[in-house]
């Protein structure tokens, strides 16, 4: 499996980093279980809970809480590119404040994801340590989406089992 840092950039205002992976599964499908944010704690150990808050489909305007092991964050989605893109950002008063856009290319037997973080710097947290740290985790999340689309079942860093079922564009499961 390969997943590639393409960019790393340590601005006075922002660390910006960027991962891309590889998914042997059409974008269709892809992008149907990524851009559904409730998704998200099955590929991402540190999340451990999604609920959408306003609105009923991912589409721009859309508002999610998501719980994870230390804290909680409030987030919307600004852009919404059916099969292309998708960009959130983090609502006002959630820390840390970020941007991620993730973009879906179709590549010879499958999607080309690309996931793209601004996360502007508080002064007590976030250096370019952190920011090495926060890219690594989140290849290594990529990593986990990548196992679960394309088998049907991954098991996250905490050791917790992940297991999605047949979705338009994924291959079905083995029971």
């Amino acid at each position: 499996m390969e997943i590639k840092a393409t960019k790393v950039e340590n601005t006075t205002q922002a660390l910006e980093f960027q991962n891309s992976i590889e998914i042997q599964v059409p974008v269709s499908g892809v992008f149907e279980y990524v851009t559904d944010m409730r998704n998200l704690p099955q590929w991402n150990y540190d999340v451990t809970r999604v609920v959408q808050e306003r609105g009923t489909s991912p589409a721009p305007g859309a508002c999610y809480l998501q719980t994870q092991n230390t804290d909680d964050q409030r987030y919307e989605i600004s852009h919404f590119e059916p099969g292309k893109s998708l960009t959130i950002q983090a609502l006002p008063n959630s820390k840390p404040v970020f941007e991620r856009e993730m973009r879906f290319e179709a590549v010879v037997n499958g999607t080309r994801l690309t996931d793209q973080w601004s996360i502007h710097k508080c002064p007590d947290i976030l250096d370019r340590w952190a920011m090495g740290t926060m890219s690594a985790a989140i290849a290594e999340n990529l990593g986990k989406l990548k196992e679960l689309l394309e088998t049907g079942r991954t098991e996250l860093q905490n050791g917790r089992i992940s297991r999605v079922a047949s979705l338009s564009g994924l291959p079905p499961t083995a029971g």
